[in-house]
């Protein structure tokens, strides 16, 4: 099934800015509605997206009533996640697509957005792994690259990301519908109707903050899962932050992932531009994207201009 591509942003049309996880400051948002304003695009804010509740932006209730307001206004041409952090998986059960199903348009954003990337994969709609505002005025602020490479994938302009040669994965030239997202994320979601479809695919991961047999744990659950079967390629983001532990795993993420999948004979990209760190480039899920895996350089490509 070939998925489903929103229309691309042109200037003037309109994008809803909202905070369906954690909660999130005002510098975030206006930083977004700057970046936004400088790109021709009118930028439209939750109704909610200052409320707080604990660790939230605001009720279960409150954050889904941004996400379906932006959903349902027709007007809203894109939907962009102001952070992560947690919160996304109380509420997707809840989402109603009647109207996105007649008007889709591109919902973007990545960490805790990987439950609705994943939904809509589901559903049959194309969505875009980027930057959200909250890394606008990070202490290491997201790269110009990164920004360019959002502002590119709105637009319908071609995305090309030039990485350095392949030296912990194995070589290849490969093509295919690109999936994936946060790595708790997605062994988070296995065995329940939100489950990423994998087979046929390239799938793409990137996690932060967890210590090295956590990570192997998340591995070994997608691999028991049959998430690796029937994969054309896998792509590794960025895996930063990784925390110490008393007694060593004794083995990098690199190691980690390279064994789990060495019965299988698709080739692997490590340290893809893509994730938890500023260099955060623009990937479209469910868009074939076209990878040359080399020993000096590799090379990662969507046609967007052909749609």
């Amino acid at each position: 099934m070939k998925l489903i591509a929103p229309e691309f942003l042109k200037k003037g049309d309109k994008v809803a800015l909202i905070a369906p996880a954690s909660f999130v400051v005002e510098e975030s948002i206006v930083q977004a509605e700057r970046l936004l304003t400088s790109w021709g695009l009118v930028p439209v804010r939750g109704a909610h997206v200052l409320h707080k509740s604990g660790s939230f932006a605001g009720t279960d209730q409150a954050r889904l009533s941004d996400l379906q307001t932006a959903f349902d206004d027709k007007s809203i041409k894109a939907v962009w996640a102001i952070r992560g952090g947690y919160g996304l998986l109380r509420i997707i059960a809840d989402i109603d697509f009647t109207v996105f199903n007649k008007h889709p348009k591109w919902v973007v954003g990545f960490s805790d957005m990987t439950a609705v990337h994943n939904l809509l994969h589901n559903k049959g709609f194309m969505s875009i792994h980027a930057l959200m505002p909250i890394q606008l005025h990070a202490e290491i602020p997201a790269t110009e690259a990164a920004i360019i490479s959002l502002k590119n994938a709105l637009f319908g302009k071609n995305l090309k990301h030039v990485l350095p040669g392949c030296t912990m994965g194995k070589t290849g030239s490969i093509s295919g519908e690109l999936v994936g997202g946060n790595l708790s994320l997605l062994e988070s979601l296995t065995g329940t109707k939100y489950q990423l479809k994998t087979k046929g695919k390239i799938l793409f991961i990137e996690e932060v903050g967890e210590p090295l047999y956590k990570i192997d744990r998340m591995i070994q659950s997608l691999k028991l899962a049959g998430c690796f079967k029937g994969l054309k390629g896998l792509i590794v983001g960025g895996f930063t932050s990784i925390q110490e532990t008393e007694v060593s795993f004794k083995k990098t993420y690199h190691n980690i992932i390279s064994e789990a999948v060495s019965e299988y004979s698709f080739p692997v990209l490590f340290d893809v531009l893509a994730g938890h760190q500023p260099d955060n480039r623009a990937l479209v899920f469910g868009k074939e994207v076209i990878i040359n895996i080399g020993e000096f350089i590799s090379c990662i490509r969507f046609d967007l201009e052909g749609k």
